[in-house]
């Protein structure tokens, strides 16, 4: 045994290297380095914020970075800074430098003071930095109305009148016919760009209607007045009379009700004939005395007239 451990103290002795040949030192040496100040004149592209010369040089501890921008609130973290902020960020870094130098901590103080993220308050200090190595006054403005969001798409409109009227009964139809997308054509009428319009059915006059309807026109006027200054007749001496007709029910009819109440059960015997009433309008022009005060509204009344007819109801006038 004792031979085999002389062994390997002669094979260590072998192993061992002069270590003045190769400038390995035992002892502990302290080594200086020549300290060169960083040019504010150059961009900083390794660091976001300058060191003061006091602090040491060393790396931004990231787990630290990371729990000061866990404190941040989640609503406000990812929400864009008013330019309010970035003046109140801008004068605290302002205040907390020297000779526009900040310590490492500052940019985590102002960032939890504000209860924003600590990259938000970096870039206001590099846009502050930029403004003034370019000589210009400090602008730490929101870029983004310049810069960012989509392009408006362009819509040439003007081709709308000549699509066809039942191409452009809808909006889908008539994004289709334009070649756009729908949200972007209804956003167009939401902004007053187009117009929609309910057009309804008017009755065809033939010539002997016109020629009736004038002639009625021209009975109205007053005999007396014709030959100074043409007026209408005051009708208060006519009366009108007319009808209108009234469906006793709907096909399709909401209600609200309690979960535990039965669903109400209609029925009629044919959805196309529903059951109608009629009602019978008589009304006269209005009345005034000489104080302006109304003797007569000139509503003489409403009468209801229904007649039930063959297991379903009709109503007819009697």
């Amino acid at each position: 045994m004792e031979e085999e451990l002389q062994a390997m103290d002669d094979a260590l002795d072998e192993l061992q290297v002069d270590q003045q040949d190769y400038g390995v030192y035992a002892g502990d040496v302290e080594v200086e380095f020549e300290e060169e100040e960083l040019d504010d004149s150059e961009p900083d592209e390794a660091m976001d914020v300058e060191l003061d010369d006091s602090e040491p040089d060393e790396a931004m501890d990231v787990e630290q970075e990371q729990g000061d921008n866990e404190q941040v609130h989640d609503e406000d973290k990812y929400k864009n800074l008013t330019d309010l902020q970035r003046v109140g960020i801008y004068e605290e870094l302002l205040a907390r430098s020297v000779n526009l130098k900040i310590k490492k901590t500052t940019t985590r103080e102002v960032a939890n003071m504000f209860h924003v993220s600590v990259y938000k308050v970096r870039r206001v200090w590099r846009r502050v930095k930029e403004c003034l190595r370019q000589g210009i006054p400090v602008d730490i403005r929101s870029r983004k109305p310049k810069n960012c969001g989509r392009k408006r798409i362009v819509v040439d409109l003007s081709t709308v009148p000549e699509i066809p009227r039942s191409q452009r009964r809808t909006i889908r139809s008539l994004a289709r016919a334009l070649g756009v997308k729908k949200s972007t054509l209804h956003r167009m009428f939401t902004e007053g760009l187009l117009d929609r319009h309910s057009s309804s059915l008017k009755p065809y006059l033939k010539e002997a209607n016109k020629k009736a309807r004038l002639r009625f026109c021209l009975s109205m006027f007053d005999q007396q007045s014709l030959q100074n200054r043409p007026t209408f007749k005051d009708m208060r001496n006519i009366f009108h009379l007319d009808e209108k007709w009234f469906n006793t029910t709907q096909k399709t009819m909401k209600f609200y009700k309690l979960p535990s109440e039965e669903n109400p059960h209609r029925t009629v015997q044919n959805k196309n004939s529903i059951g109608k009433i009629m009602f019978l309008v008589l009304i006269g022009r209005p009345r005034y005395n000489a104080e302006a005060i109304c003797i007569f509204y000139g509503k003489i009344g409403i009468w209801p007239f229904v007649k039930k007819v063959n297991f379903y109801l009709e109503f007819v006038c009697w």
